[in-house]
């Protein structure tokens, strides 16, 4: 698997450690050491010659893993940039842009740092004497003597769907946050975020108009780091990914897209993605999303995300094993809904009684009440929530909501898939821009979803007044193709969008399809294919067996799901077997 790794091991400890983790493409391996430490990176050999650089002189190595992409414009080479983080990350990194993590050393202390967005994620631990930082949690892990499972991080899978804060499977090995560096001289790591986002959720008509141009300013700079590859962008029937193809196909005009059935299967997004495509000039292959590759793939695919995403939400990008010859870089807009309003809608946020219930009823796969059956220990589930609503330096309510929403879902959730991409092809996250940035978290409040009148925020308008608004202003066409979701295209008023959504959902339930807010694709995979039911019932009767799971809880669960059906519980069987299979790949 590509990655970044570093610490005071040797240089072939820390190349055996690269090779732990999958890799399904052709891959080099670079070593570098300096006094006390090593560093190490995996990357795609030549197929993504941006997204790596390494650094050996004048007292200082150093790795980037992955692209920075202001480097011209800031008037820098990749000396510059190395000995200013080196010598003065907090000030330095707040003016670098682009999906990275940076290791650098002058042989006796080290500085460690993640992109604005922790697109690309870092662990760390200490084990006596012994210090080791990676992107990979299972080569973390491999050097601890006697690691333990966090079971507080469990309880985040199961209800979240993915973990959140430092937390990580293993108490000894530590998340680093987005926007953060990390500095070791021996002793204590001193963990510094350099870049905390600013939040203002009141109305502004500018909004818009200044949006549009800071992510048109994203896409061109992202274009830069992509010279000498080609690039792949995964295009669906939604409005994220064909407002990225539109702006980022002005910078790469040879980009092909790929579409899969998904989200849901059968609803439109295949003839939707092909008139978006042909629209933009841009050719379009459609990709097997199947349940057999699926579960060919399901124990590396674990392994990849680090056990800390649940399967049901990365199913979809496993279509990436399915490409018989990827782009060398291949892009998602995975994110831009949720900074565009969909992530967490006004009824979460207007409605609750809390900060911390609003991010819970934002989004949780599983109700906290069944998790604490489900962990046979004293876990505090709401520890969580308070710990990351207490970090928070926002002054306003939904701003505080909105800035644990970033620091979380964004790097433990969205982002973190984009590692199974990058067991095959470059990825690029164009959102880690400083100017976007500075721009999206300027959001109304009142851009974001809205819920139907009289119910009580239980049925969403079907898409945000943000999404709407990015979409008509970036334009190329794509303000006149119907959104598959609503059945409008975007030019359409929000009410008519909310009206197209309400009754094509009732309609598509009414026919017994799957629907938004139905049955999922992956819940009925896990109990229609005989291979991936299998599969998750034999990892559901090992769970059982964990000492901090209630053995009877999870076999209720199981008989539920998958014998009687009673009842859908395929957010708490994800999280089950994710963490099963982990464990079993990477720490029995």
């Amino acid at each position: 698997m590509t990655g970044l790794i570093g610490g005071n091991y040797s240089e072939s400890t820390l190349r055996r450690l690269l090779g732990e983790t999958p890799t399904k493409a052709e891959s080099e391996t670079v070593t570098l050491s300096r006094g006390d430490y090593s560093l190490g990176v995996e990357h795609l050999s030549q197929k993504d010659p941006g997204g790596w650089e390494t650094y050996d002189e004048d007292g200082l190595t150093g790795i980037v893993y992955g692209a920075v992409s202001n480097l011209s414009t800031l008037d820098w080479d990749a000396g510059d940039l190395f000995e200013r983080a080196f010598e003065n990350p907090s000030d330095t990194l707040p003016e670098v842009d682009g999906p990275f993590a940076l290791a650098c050393t002058d042989g006796d202390r080290l500085v460690v740092a993640t992109d604005k967005l922790g697109t690309r994620s870092i662990y760390y631990a200490e084990d006596g004497d012994d210090f080791v930082f990676g992107s990979n949690l299972n080569e973390v892990a491999e050097t601890l003597s006697d690691p333990t499972v966090d079971e507080r991080a469990v309880g985040d899978l199961l209800v979240i769907g993915h973990v959140w804060g430092d937390k990580t499977l293993v108490e000894e090995a530590t998340f680093l946050d987005s926007g953060s560096t990390l500095e070791y001289e021996g002793g204590d790591p001193q963990v510094q975020r350099y870049w905390n986002f600013e939040f203002d959720t009141r109305p502004k008509a500018s909004f818009s108009r200044n949006l549009a141009a800071a992510y048109r300013s994203a896409m061109r700079d992202s274009a830069a780091t992509m010279e000498g590859s080609s690039v792949g962008l995964w295009l669906s029937g939604g409005l994220d990914s064909r407002t990225m193809a539109a702006e980022l196909g002005q910078h790469v005009p040879d980009m092909t897209t790929y579409t899969y059935d998904a989200n849901p299967a059968g609803g439109g997004n295949l003839e939707l993605a092909r008139e978006v495509a042909g629209t933009l000039g841009l050719s379009n292959e459609e990709v097997d999303l199947t349940p057999d590759s699926f579960v060919e793939n399901f124990e590396d695919a674990v392994t990849i995300v680090d056990g800390m995403l649940g399967w049901n939400t990365f199913l979809n990008l496993t279509s990436v094993f399915s490409v018989s010859d990827p782009s060398d870089l291949l892009i998602e807009a995975c994110g831009q809904g949720g900074m565009m309003g969909d992530g967490i809608g006004r009824a979460s946020i207007e409605l609750s009684d809390s900060r911390e219930d609003a991010l819970y009823q934002a989004k949780h796969q599983t109700d906290k009440e069944t998790v604490s059956e489900i962990l046979s220990g004293d876990v505090d589930l709401e520890k969580t929530y308070r710990e990351e609503v207490g970090k928070s330096g926002q002054d306003g309510y939904a701003e505080t909501v909105m800035d644990a929403y970033y620091r979380n879902y964004f790097p433990r959730g969205d982002f973190a898939s984009n590692k199974l991409v990058r067991s095959r092809a470059g990825t690029r996250v164009p959102f880690a821009h400083g100017e976007f940035l500075r721009s999206v978290t300027k959001m109304p409040l009142e851009d974001r979803v809205k819920w139907v009148p009289g119910t009580k925020g239980k049925i969403p308008y079907g898409t945000a007044q943000g999404k709407l608004d990015l979409t008509r202003e970036i334009g190329h066409g794509m303000e006149d193709i119907p959104y598959e979701r609503t059945k409008m295209p975007p030019e359409r008023p929000l009410w008519q969008h909310a009206t197209g959504f309400v009754v094509s959902t009732s309609i598509q339930r009414l026919r017994g399809t799957t629907a938004y807010g139905g049955r999922r694709m992956q819940s009925v995979w896990s109990i229609s294919d005989d291979d991936l039911r299998e599969r998750l019932v034999g990892l559901m009767d090992d769970a059982a067996d964990r000492e901090f799971f209630d053995e009877d809880t999870v076999r209720r669960i199981t008989e539920e799901h998958f014998e009687t059906q009673e009842q859908d519980h395929i957010g708490a069987v994800s999280g089950l077997t994710t963490v099963e299979q982990w464990l079993q790949s990477n720490y029995d």
